[in-house]
């Protein structure tokens, strides 16, 4: 029985060797000290016109290529603020798929048009000019947009035109969508709004069940605990329980022992028999009822 033992334990020792080496390489702060903020759903949205407002400012662009800007770098300012001077302007926008155009460079739409989508000639009030300067039939647009939002991809819907970059702008999203599903674009305003937490790796939703509908945003460091106004203490960084001093890696290997442990033991449980001399599980594999153990007593 003593080398059973000795193998069991040195069996848990060799399913984590190697784990120091790899760990090096991961940040972890176990402290609960990091600044932390409960982000509500009444607070959602102060929180990202907090960021919105930043990029506004500095780039003097309209709310609508903030966001667009701010998806594209998953709401992370300090990169965007970085690129901004490493790149230049041009390249920023560009990246992001935005388009800066003044309202005299749309011009008025001729008394008749032809969508190159439909191949209709539709009139031109009935004809909608994104920034990028390319125009489609409403109809169109409304299609292609309920398409992409049902699709999941609200947060950056792209022109029609072949191989155009831009972000279609929110305001003509919605308008058009609002006229022919009002329950649809406000699905599409969900997603936006949603998106600081969904593309923000500095903000994540509580973990707990039932959903208490908060979310947690992080200042410093995302490797730490954290604690939810719920009451759950969870680490933000793979959302599992609390597990300091353990780093991630080694808290999922760890559970993922014991889940397959426990499933050993009820496979025991169900399948074998107790010795009555030695106690060791036998498993029948054929014939009669009656068993042998390895260690001579024969039982029913």
């Amino acid at each position: 029985m003593e080398d059973y033992e000795e193998d069991y334990y040195s069996s848990d020792r060799d399913s984590l060797d190697g784990l120091e080496n790899e760990e090096s390489d991961v940040q972890w702060a176990p402290s609960k000290g990091s600044s932390s903020k409960v982000i509500t759903k009444e607070s959602l949205l102060v929180a990202q016109r907090e960021d919105l407002r930043r990029v506004m400012d500095l780039l003097s662009i309209r709310e609508h290529h903030a966001r667009t800007l701010l998806i594209h770098y998953r709401w992370d300012v300090e990169k965007l603020f970085a690129v901004l001077v490493e790149k230049g302007k041009t390249f920023l926008f560009a990246e992001a798929g935005v388009t800066l155009v003044g309202k005299h460079d749309l011009g008025s739409s001729p008394c008749t048009v032809m969508c190159n989508i439909c191949i209709e000639d539709v009139p031109g009030t009935e004809v909608t000019k994104m920034n990028c300067g390319h125009n489609f039939c409403n109809n169109c647009w409304t299609e292609h947009f309920i398409v992409k939002i049902n699709e999941g991809q609200s947060k950056r819907i792209r022109c029609m035109a072949h191989k155009c970059n831009a972000i279609c702008d929110e305001a003509i999203v919605r308008n058009l969508v609002r006229r022919r599903h009002p329950n649809l674009a406000e699905k599409f305003d969900r997603f936006l709004l949603e998106s600081y937490i969904d593309d923000n790796k500095m903000v994540k939703w509580c973990p707990s069940t039932p959903h208490c509908g908060n979310a947690i945003r992080v200042e410093d460091d995302e490797f730490c605990e954290v604690e939810c106004s719920c009451g759950l203490q969870f680490c933000f960084s793979c959302l599992a329980d609390a597990h300091s001093p353990c780093s991630c890696l080694m808290w999922e290997l760890w559970t993922k022992k014991c889940r397959d442990e426990s499933e050993t033991v009820n496979w025991i449980t169900v399948h074998t028999k107790p010795c009555p001399k030695c106690h060791k599980p036998v498993e029948k594999n054929g014939g009669c009822n009656l068993v042998s153990c390895i260690c001579g007593q024969a039982f029913w």
